[in-house]
């Protein structure tokens, strides 16, 4: 299997709306104007994307639904929205049906990520024995490492912070604050939370933990519309 994401030809939209496309230009330009200073990325970032969350009608049925083959289980729906050609801007939808919750994950990218349907509950994690898993954002992430590691290994985390999310709530991802975390749904319908991610996040090769076993794999979610590589089309979530 092919471990290096390719680039694609070009960007790829999955929902063609006016709305999404001043968006991602907006981001765009303030990867531009912001390179390297994440921080300063994510507060310009945070209105543009509060106003996202706020509107209606842009997000089509499809990418609320759960989805039974889910790569992470319990039905949870990864739905690309777009894709930037380098593969290093995503936008997605992520629906986790009621009585469902996400594994323990990271996500080794800067990031937005805000409640758009239903609510929430989201478990922060630090991990105690080494921040390797979740470095900071001027280290690179060796794919191919990452991936030959499947097995098991030892990890220990602790909760670090139990919020309660509403529609419109968001948080930010500075890796390694924040990075690590699980979301489950509280309210009688499914929760649909939209991610803005500064990797190919459904196609990279990341961490699932159980705190509980103490221990951490490598995994790939893949996305439920969406294969990751085109000589590996059968991974998709």
């Amino acid at each position: 299997m092919t471990d290096v994401l390719e680039p694609l030809a070009e960007d790829q939209w999955f929902i063609d709306h006016p709305l999404l496309h001043q968006f991602v230009a907006t981001v765009q330009a303030a990867r531009s104007r912001f390179e390297g200073n994440y921080v300063g990325l994510l507060a310009a970032l945070e209105p543009p994307f509060q106003e996202l969350l706020a509107r209606s009608g842009w997000l089509p049925d499809p990418f609320l639904a759960p989805n039974p083959a889910s790569g992470m289980g319990g039905g949870i729906g990864q739905w690309l929205i777009y894709r930037s050609a380098d593969r290093s801007l995503t936008l997605f939808s992520l629906v986790v049906p009621a009585g469902s919750a996400t594994p323990v994950h990271d996500h080794l990218a800067w990031g937005l990520i805000g409640l758009y349907q239903g609510h929430q509950e989201e478990t922060v994690y630090q991990r105690q024995d080494d921040e390797q898993t979740s470095p900071s954002l001027s280290h690179d992430h060796d794919q191919a490492t990452l991936h030959s590691h499947q097995a098991e290994s030892h990890a220990y985390l602790q909760v670090a912070e139990v919020r309660s999310l509403r529609p419109g709530d968001l948080y930010g991802l500075l890796p390694p604050k924040g990075d690590i975390h699980a979301v489950k749904t509280t309210s009688p319908e499914a929760s649909v939370s939209i991610h803005l991610l500064g990797n190919d996040t459904g196609c990279v090769w990341r961490h699932q933990f159980n705190p509980e076993a103490q221990t951490v794999r490598s995994f790939r979610s893949g996305y439920s519309n969406a294969p990751c590589l085109e000589k590996d089309p059968q991974i998709v979530g």
